[in-house]
């Protein structure tokens, strides 16, 4: 039982006790505060041959206090037991996140995710980088770049330096095909239209980074 109806139950027969004993007649009001902190007020008016008699009770915090006040030559009574406080408990704060670097120095991309993926850490990155970069082939470079850019994901800053390793612009655009969707911030790679010197390559890469 909810402890607020357990003390207001007893503060309620207490009291009808000293109205009964009194041959008087109980006029009880109850008002329960059960938000922030439970509480329960109680106010008896009672009637008897003497005028009008008075009792109040309150409950709080699953304690209780009583004062009766009866008029008539009666005592005065108090009732008094703890009161406990409701103590909200304390939320943990989330762990900040740690650094994590992609070999790019400061990049704003390292934490953004795409499709839930991660970029490429500095470790996978700059073993990816340089197995594009020793290729001497462009050809075979862009085939290995194609293969892997499949499987992982990089920040514009990484998906620059590797257009970068493709000097033939038509090679490049198909690279950029590949890479683009797996570019996590392709917002920051808008620029990159700037690497090539021919206008429609440049138009067809806009436009294939703003999709």
């Amino acid at each position: 039982m909810n402890p607020i109806v357990r003390a207001v139950l007893a503060s309620s027969l207490f009291v009808s006790s000293v109205s009964f004993a009194q041959e008087a007649e109980i006029n009880m009001q109850v008002d329960v505060d059960d938000q922030d902190m439970p509480a329960a007020r109680i106010r008896v008016k009672t009637s008897g041959p003497d005028g009008e008699e008075g009792a109040t009770v309150k409950v709080r915090g699953g304690g209780t206090r009583m004062d009766v006040r009866v008029t008539g030559g009666t005592t005065t009574t108090e009732h008094r037991t703890e009161q406990t406080e409701y103590v909200a408990p304390a939320r943990e704060r989330a762990p900040e996140p740690s650094f994590r670097d992609c070999g790019t120095g400061s990049d704003e991309g390292c934490t953004t995710r795409r499709n839930g993926q991660l970029p490429m850490d500095a470790s996978t990155w700059r073993g990816f980088y340089q197995s594009l970069k020793s290729e001497p082939n462009e050809i075979v470079r862009e085939e290995k770049a194609g293969k892997m850019l499949k499987r992982v994901y990089l920040t514009a800053a990484q998906f620059g330096m590797v257009l970068d390793l493709f000097p033939n612009e038509i090679t490049r655009l198909d690279v950029a095909k590949v890479a683009v969707p797996h570019v996590v911030n392709p917002q920051h790679a808008l620029g990159f239209s700037s690497k090539w010197n021919n206008s429609i390559s440049g138009s067809e890469y806009t436009d294939l980074i703003t999709e």
